[in-house]
């Protein structure tokens, strides 16, 4: 049997429209920013840790604000990139 394996992407895409649902109706358009989308998981994912092992509060806050920007400009991307569909 093979061992599971962690998909960055699909992690990524569902925190943002977790925490963005309003991003839900763009989904299917987010395979364009495949990278963008799998860095904000691992983002999401090393806040998470900091919060959970109660890491250094400036670090913390510091990758917070990674997590705002990174949502913000997938989020600009995806919704404009939805005005050049048919």
């Amino acid at each position: 049997m093979e061992p599971a394996r962690f998909d960055r992407f699909r992690y990524g895409l569902a925190a943002l429209l977790m925490r963005h649902p309003h991003l839900r109706p763009y989904a299917l358009i987010a395979h364009r920013r495949i990278e963008d989308v799998e860095n904000y998981g691992d983002a999401i994912r090393f806040r998470e840790k900091l919060i959970a092992e109660a890491g250094d509060k400036t670090l913390l806050e510091e990758c917070e604000r990674f997590c705002v920007e990174l949502a913000d400009e997938l989020q600009s991307y995806l919704v404009a990139s939805h005005a050049d569909l048919p």
